[in-house]
């Protein structure tokens, strides 16, 4: 393949794999593909992002979810697309199809195109048959989660900074009682840095949460569509 062939035929997955995505999360696209857009990406009968025939996104704010959406999916599409092939087993079973996208201190993140449904992405560990073999042990839907579970096997993390769950509810509890107190026990700067404590715990992690619960309904059949 030459550049401009490599380049198509990564343009098309990435197509691919991102509307696949923002269909599921609930986005309606509509397929333009005149001199100067390629897309339109809708939610709930709103035009929230275009894509121009540059493969550029334009939109406003709420137009930045579907962004951080194609950011996300060009990054791991493009590192499907060159990482090499590896052996591997998954629970005694010789897998087809995995690839290697990092390896480091005997850890790997490897990940595998599934027709129809997006990449599978798994976490395992180096055997001592060979350089290039290695035991899966865990999978992700979700590439960034599959990322994070790298890092922190292959001690990339210090697990003992991190912060579980529940502990940031209690803390998330703790700091909303403290500051509802009346007359007020804490000074203005503290006050400020709480508030962006709770604003980062607010917006960064319990969105995160409540999406991973309103996909459990899904599986469950609870729910057809997962929140938006």
């Amino acid at each position: 393949m030459d550049y401009d062939e490599l380049k198509d035929d990564f343009t098309q997955a990435w197509y691919s794999e991102l509307f696949r995505r923002l269909r599921e999360e609930g986005y309606e696209i509509d397929l333009i593909n005149n001199n100067r857009i390629y897309a339109n990406i809708y939610s709930e009968d709103a035009l929230v992002c275009q894509i121009d025939k540059d493969n550029e996104l334009n939109g406003d704010w709420s137009g930045k979810v579907v962004k951080r959406i194609a950011e996300e999916t060009a990054e791991y599409v493009f590192a499907h697309k060159t990482a090499p092939t590896m052996n591997c087993i998954i629970s005694g079973k010789q897998q087809m199809g995995y690839r290697k996208l990092l390896a480091y201190n005997d850890q790997v993140l490897a990940v595998k195109k599934i027709r129809e449904k997006g990449y599978q992405f798994a976490t395992g560990y180096r055997t001592v048959l060979s350089l290039n073999h290695y035991i899966l042990n865990k999978k992700f839907s979700g590439y960034w989660k599959a990322c994070e579970d790298f890092a922190m096997r292959a001690g990339l993390i210090d697990q003992d900074k991190l912060l579980s769950e529940s502990e940031l509810k209690v803390i998330y509890s703790g700091l909303t009682k403290l500051i509802r107190i009346n007359p007020s026990q804490v000074i203005f700067e503290d006050l400020t840095a709480i508030c962006h404590v709770l604003n980062k715990i607010n917006f960064s992690i319990l969105p995160e949460l409540k999406q991973r619960v309103s996909l459990a309904m899904e599986n469950n059949h609870e729910f057809e569509e997962l929140e938006v």
